[in-house]
């Protein structure tokens, strides 16, 4: 920064070289302070991204709304309050009596009945020596742990002969799904679940069998996985030809560390939001480029949801296909500058009216409405506040380089997405259904920390995928996967429909 100099001298000349070295020191001094509170408020966010609250409901971010907004800068609408009554009248009730702890529902478990009765003598009264008569009993329940057991079956296969005619015949055994092999489809089905649903690394499994009195090393449970994703590559194809199958899409995608190759890999995602044909596909592949989901949804034709990265702008010039964008996404990053905020502002507006886009999808889904029903409440109650929130964000001047500033571009940059679905009772007004699929993921991640190599990426896509798709349709994925592997065969051999066996669309009392 310059620093002042005096000038003795008043001439017209030095006169006008002050006021110019004024005006240089001003601008420098207003860009220093620009670089400060820039660098203080992603202290902030960084802080608050750390250790604050995670909620973006504008109910629970502590603010009080009455007090939020200058009266100049708030619409009518927004300015209405209601008013607190002078006396507040507490209807009368009956107190409900305290229960200790928590009661657990335990009418679908197992129950075995022991009877603690007093002895023959005891049954003698002390005083007169009649005996006594029961009047009554008290019960109580506990809950009891069995351990998991691990037996073998030994297969004997029985083998006759014609000695007249030197003819062997020997009974076969029930068909394995990998060859050569002593895992069972439920044994195989249990290391699965417990890597993708429980999260246990392969090690951690190979210390709990070793409790269990069996001594399994972590790389042949690894090979059991790989093996049994490959014998059921007939359902991980027949799962992906449903992509072209829907008309309402949802897309995300979240790293994933590759160990052998030391790179970062990408999870992608893919939901569908029907109902008749509910799923979610992970998709591995090593790169976040845009070339990824193009491939991918080379031949899709419908609604297709995101949020704003860039890597999808070829989808949402592709013909067919309609882009809809992703209001969660918007609202976290002004949620974010609530969070950080001293004093009430734009970001707090911002927040209160799309809690009220919210509220509506609320209304709706608590009525149940239909795709039309709910598309018709949209027009009438969404599309008013999107109009207003769309001047509220227009009329702003902040800085882009701010957090607010990069709030009020990612909405106005993505408005055209952020408004369509209002037009598409199918649609969702956020992308939080297939973030939620990707969770499950990324608590795993967290407790196993990589994926050996590619290959194994995109069978723990597969495993991961087909076990959110039965969370989906309300199918026990152990049954489910204990019932695929028992049949790997038979749908190898094309004897039964891969697509027929998807969560989605299996008959149910096979699973029984």
């Amino acid at each position: 920064m310059k620093t002042a100099r005096k000038y003795h001298d008043l001439s017209p000349e030095n006169f006008d070289l002050l006021i110019k070295e004024n005006i240089e020191l001003k601008t420098a001094l207003e860009s220093a302070e620009r670089k400060l509170n820039y660098f203080i408020e992603q202290a902030k966010l960084a802080q608050m991204r750390k250790f604050g609250k995670k909620t973006e409901n504008a109910n629970q971010l502590e603010l009080d709304f009455s007090q939020a907004f200058d009266e100049g800068e708030l619409t009518e609408e927004a300015q209405e309050i209601p008013e607190e009554p002078e006396s507040i009248t507490v209807p009368a009730h009956i107190r409900k009596k305290k229960s200790v702890g928590r009661k657990i529902d335990t009418t679908n478990l197992p129950r075995e009945q022991i009877i603690n009765d007093l002895s023959e003598e005891e049954k003698i009264c002390k005083c007169c020596s009649e005996q006594l008569t029961k009047f009554g009993e008290d019960k109580s329940e506990q809950l009891e742990y069995i351990p998991a057991q691990i037996k073998v079956i030994e297969h004997v296969c029985n083998k006759y002969i014609c000695k007249h005619c030197e003819i062997i015949k020997s009974a076969t055994k029930p068909e394995m799904p990998i060859a050569k092999s002593m895992a069972a489809p439920s044994l195989i089905t249990e290391v699965i679940i417990r890597k993708f649903e429980h999260h246990l690394p392969w090690y951690r499994q190979s210390k709990i069998f070793m409790q269990d009195g069996i001594n399994i090393p972590a790389n042949t449970i690894c090979n059991w996985y790989l093996q049994a994703g490959e014998i059921l590559k007939p359902l991980q194809e027949a799962a992906r030809l449903q992509l072209t199958q829907v008309k309402a899409l949802q897309a995300d995608e979240t790293t994933v560390k590759i160990l052998k190759d030391d790179i970062k890999g990408y999870m992608w995602a893919y939901h569908s939001c029907e109902p008749k044909n509910r799923f979610i596909i992970f998709e591995y592949n090593d790169t976040r480029a845009g070339e990824v989901v193009n491939n991918t949804l080379e031949n899709y034709q419908g609604i297709l949801q995101t949020d704003g990265y860039s890597g999808y702008n070829a989808m949402r010039n592709k013909k067919g296909v309609i882009n809809l964008g992703c209001w969660a996404h918007c609202r976290r990053k002004f949620a974010e500058v609530v969070k950080i905020s001293t004093t009430a502002g734009k970001a707090h507006e911002v927040v209160k009216w799309i809690g009220k886009l919210y509220a509506v999808e609320d209304e709706a889904r608590e009525q149940k409405l239909s795709f039309a029903a709910r598309k018709n409440l949209r027009q009438l109650k969404s599309v008013p506040i999107l109009e207003k929130l769309n001047k509220v964000i227009v009329q702003s001047t902040t800085l882009s380089q701010s957090a607010l500033g990069k709030a009020i571009t990612y909405a106005t940059n993505q408005w055209e997405y952020l408004t369509k679905y209002v037009n598409y009772g199918e649609a969702e007004i956020d992308n939080n259904w297939c973030e939620n699929q990707i969770r499950p993921f990324a608590l795993g991640r967290k407790n196993w920390l990589f994926i050996g190599n590619k290959d194994s990426a995109q069978v723990a896509a597969f495993f991961y995928g087909i076990i959110q798709t039965c969370r989906l349709n309300n199918i026990d994925p152990r049954k489910y996967i204990i019932y695929a592997l028992a049949n790997a065969g038979k749908i190898r051999r094309q004897e039964l429909d891969a697509t027929s066996l998807l969560p989605q669309f299996i008959d149910r009392t096979l699973l029984e």
